[in-house]
This record gives structure tokens, C-alpha cells and sequence, in this order.
């Protein structure tokens, strides 16, 4: 069994990729339990309180339904969203390089 282990190395663009993405979902996961919004009440089950909510984006004021989480977050929120995503994309492709990598030297 350690034989097949022999020669991986997993890079450190890849275990800090890791580590940020999961500190920085974390991050928003517990912004987002101390901030709710109107649609706490409709995702919890009372489907007597209003299933959408009203957003201000820029000079408009639109309904968001309550099923949309990002759109119905702060600029800010939606941001860090979005790179929190890109930070588990560098993961994944520096993951499989990783394995690539190790894939070589375990056939030399």
C-alpha cells in the first residue's frame, strides 16, 4: 500500500487554494446565518409570508424570488461568491495536475 502512495506530491498552490476556498465559504455561510433577510420565514416552511423580496440594484428595485440566494445578497457577498469559486477552479486544475504528475512518475 505504500508503494502505490510513492512519488505524490501535492503542490502548494493546490492545498492553499483548498484552504482559502473552505475558509472563505465558511466565512460567507456564517455571515449569511447572522444576517437574514425577508425570505427566512418562506425557506423555513411559513407559506404565508411573501415568497419574494424586494432588491434595490443600482437605481431599479426588483422582486427577487426566494429561491435565488445570490441574487438576493449584497454586491460584496455575491463577489466573494464568485471567487470563492474561481479559488475551487484553481483547485480542481492544480489538483489534476497534481495527479498528473504522479501518474508519471509512478509508470517511470
Amino acid at each position: 500500500m505504500s508503494d502505490l502512495w510513492t512519488g505524490l506530491r501535492i503542490s502548494k498552490v493546490t492545498l492553499f487554494s483548498l484552504l482559502l476556498g473552505l475558509l472563505l465559504a465558511s466565512g460567507i455561510r456564517l455571515w449569511y446565518v447572522e444576517h437574514k433577510d425577508e425570505c427566512a420565514r418562506w425557506l423555513a416552511g411559513d407559506r404565508t409570508a411573501p415568497a419574494t423580496q424586494t432588491v434595490v440594484s443600482g437605481t431599479r428595485t426588483i422582486e427577487v424570488p426566494c429561491t435565488e440566494w445570490t441574487a438576493r445578497q449584497p454586491m460584496r457577498v455575491q463577489v466573494l461568491c464568485l471567487f470563492d469559486l474561481a479559488l475551487g477552479v484553481v483547485f480542481v486544475m492544480n489538483g489534476l495536475a497534481d495527479v498528473r504528475e504522479w501518474m508519471q512518475v509512478r509508470r517511470e
